[in-house]
């Protein structure tokens, strides 16, 4: 699981949505903000209950973006905050499909 310090916190939230960049996959899509600090990359993942009916299957999706997130933060540039929303047929994607759109959507983004 993703430590505390390196979510999103409540107030960054809407700063994101409002100015961040908009970065898409098959799977997901991407509210991307730089913040221009040194401090470590931020991120928050969103499951809507469109894609999973209980809450178990939200958090499951939730534990996978985590777990690839959390291996690629040392590799990513500071000062960045974003928010990664699954779409629907995310529920169905194997683990390793997961890792390659995240860190290619991060590619995107050149971070």
């Amino acid at each position: 699981m993703l430590p505390i310090k390196s979510r999103v916190k409540k107030d960054l939230f809407p700063k994101i949505m409002k100015e961040g960049v908009f970065l898409h996959g098959n799977n997901f899509y991407m509210r991307l903000l730089n913040r221009n600090d040194t401090l470590s990359p931020l991120f928050s993942f969103v499951v809507p209950n469109k894609v999973k009916k209980t809450s178990v299957g939200r958090h499951l999706i939730k534990r996978r973006l985590s777990a690839v997130v959390e291996k690629l933060l040392i590799t990513l540039k500071p000062g960045i905050s974003a928010i990664i929303f699954a779409k629907k047929d995310v529920s169905k994607a194997p683990f390793g499909e997961i890792k390659k759109e995240i860190t290619e959507l991060l590619k995107k983004a050149k971070i």
